[in-house]
């Protein structure tokens, strides 16, 4: 059988050896969207599908234009935890794996996991599986389970899968090996926890995954997304978020109306929270409940809004981080599973380079009243030096009036300066003018109207 040839395959590809290059997928950060957060073990194919059908849907639009969230980028559509039939198999009483080490899918949930895929790539989607779990209870962890889970995954069709490491099969250089030396076409692999659990260097070859959670898993909350956030610093510091290798601080909850219990958060909060991952290369990975149209019409003009996408995407050279943090703080709880209070900057801003000399600022507003922030133009770390600047507003998706630039003294307009309310912010591109000194309204390289 095919299954039977991809085994045969994986045991004779292993044995003539394999290293960990890039294979190419994940240039820029992956953009989807995951089960786990809003449905969690209450998933089947038919919810699966029904996703699908809304991810390519182009009943909204962008400027006018219909616009799926497949057209916005939105292409990767990924399966999570609770697939398996969990029980006693085998005389190792394996968890989802029979005796032979083939993974058991849940029949009545997934009927059929290869006409699943089939439906996500009619749709131009590609498919996500997710291994290494049944609810963190598996403890099959030979190398013939690593094989048989490869094998039914390509035989599925599956283009990627997120790799837990609450399970046994925690040696993600053998899933990368596997892959690698069995599949037709590249697989995108995400490591949640699976050891290694952070690339060894900066270069693609040193990282044997495309995507890796730098933090524990995200909640509803609003401290929650900030100490997700901040396990980004040290390894944006060492350069080990790139191109091929994104530092992941867990998928977005943009939208989320399944809250555990806390409350729901409200527009502004789940602007900034998209706006956050979008300025430090974050993966976006939608997790709310896309076939209420309700809910996906309130968030629209968030995940759908082009420019504060195009910062995600863009690369020059650094993947974004917090250049400000101020010395007041405020408190929060939750913050996260594991931590039950925390305190946090009352305000941060924020930065990311973007190509042709442009850089993106955000200023985000924690304290819990409306607090007055200013940034000054001159303190934007790594700004090319120019006479003047335009500014577009991110959130507005319109170019502000008018010119600014470093010096007060000279133009007037050294600042951006708001009032925000709580857990609010500001999401902004700046771009250097620069004059043609032989043109008449060039005085000395400044433009004219500054």
């Amino acid at each position: 059988s095919i299954l039977m040839f991809v085994l045969v395959a994986l045991t004779l590809l292993l044995a003539a050896g394999t290293h960990a290059d890039d294979n190419g997928r994940a240039i820029t950060p992956p953009m989807g969207w995951r089960s786990w957060n809003y449905y969690q073990c209450n998933i089947n194919q038919g919810i699966m599908e029904a996703t699908f059908k809304v991810m390519a849907d182009r009943s909204r639009t962008v400027d006018g234009v219909p616009t799926s969230l497949v057209d916005l980028g939105y292409t990767d559509a990924g399966l999570d935890d609770c697939w398996q039939l969990c029980g006693q198999y085998g005389p190792q009483n394996y968890t989802y794996h029979n005796a032979s080490g083939w993974p058991q899918v849940a029949p009545t949930k997934f009927p059929s996991m290869g006409g699943m895929v089939a439906a996500a790539h009619a749709l131009g989607l590609r498919a996500g599986f997710y291994s290494n779990n049944c609810v963190c209870h598996d403890h099959c962890g030979d190398e013939g389970c690593f094989k048989s889970d490869v094998a039914a995954m390509l035989a599925w069709g599956f283009d990627s899968v997120k790799l837990d490491g609450c399970g046994r099969e925690e040696n993600i250089t053998l899933w990368r090996n596997l892959f690698n030396t069995t599949s037709a076409k590249p697989i995108m692999l995400e490591n949640c926890h699976n050891g290694p659990f952070i690339p060894w260097g900066t270069e693609p070859s040193q990282c044997p995954f495309h995507m890796y959670r730098a933090s524990d898993d995200i909640q509803p909350s609003w401290g929650s997304i900030l100490v997700n956030l901040q396990s980004l610093a040290p390894l944006v510091k060492a350069g080990l978020s790139y191109p091929g290798c994104w530092a992941y601080p867990d998928m977005l909850e943009v939208g989320q109306t399944n809250t555990m219990g806390l409350p729901i958060m409200n527009f502004n909060e789940w602007r900034s929270h998209f706006g956050l991952w979008c300025i430090v290369s974050s993966p976006l990975i939608l997790g709310l409940d896309l076939t209420n149209a309700t809910t996906v019409d309130t968030v629209w003009p968030i995940i759908a809004n082009p420019d504060a996408i195009s910062v995600n995407q863009n690369w020059a050279g650094y993947p974004g981080g917090i250049y400000y943090s101020s010395p007041n703080t405020t408190d929060y709880a939750p913050c996260g599973y594991n931590l039950k209070k925390c305190s946090q900057p009352s305000a941060m801003f924020l930065y990311k380079p973007q190509p042709n000399q442009t850089t993106a600022v955000f200023m985000l507003n924690n304290a819990n009243t409306a607090t007055n922030l200013s940034l000054a133009i001159k303190d934007i770390p790594q700004l090319a030096r120019a006479p003047g600047y335009i500014i577009r507003d991110i959130w507005n998706r319109a170019d502000v009036p008018g010119r600014f630039c470093t010096d007060c003294a000279f133009c007037g307009r050294c600042s951006w300066d708001a009032t925000l309310e709580p857990r609010d912010s500001v999401f902004l591109l700046i771009t250097p003018v620069f004059c043609d000194e032989s043109d008449p309204a060039c005085a000395g390289g400044v433009p004219t109207g500054l």
